[in-house]
């Protein structure tokens, strides 16, 4: 990793809750004073705690964008059925 960037390659669903909520606080400490993270991880709850997202699907860049903007362009309640509505609207699929 570069100088001043700190990458999570894990996800920290299945801890115990004030561990999770605990690291979180730490990764937001960390970002507020200038340092980067990548977070990656496939649970939606995750995502939505990052300040920017780029979502994936099989090795396609489906969107490069903030969780608010996420919900507003595509109309979901939450992440998951945003991304999911991407997927979706990626394939021409309709559900």
């Amino acid at each position: 990793l570069l100088a001043g960037m700190f990458g999570l390659l894990i996800s920290t669903v299945g801890l115990d809750p004030v561990l999770r909520r605990d690291l979180w606080a730490l990764f937001h400490r960390l970002a507020a004073s200038g340092t980067s993270l990548l977070v990656s991880s496939h649970v939606m709850d995750e995502a939505t705690r990052c300040d920017r997202l780029l979502l994936m699907r099989q090795g396609a860049l489906l969107a490069d964008t903030t969780p608010a903007d996420l919900l507003a362009s595509t109309g979901a309640a939450d992440a998951e059925g945003a991304f999911l509505h991407l997927i979706d609207s990626a394939s021409g699929a309709s559900r």
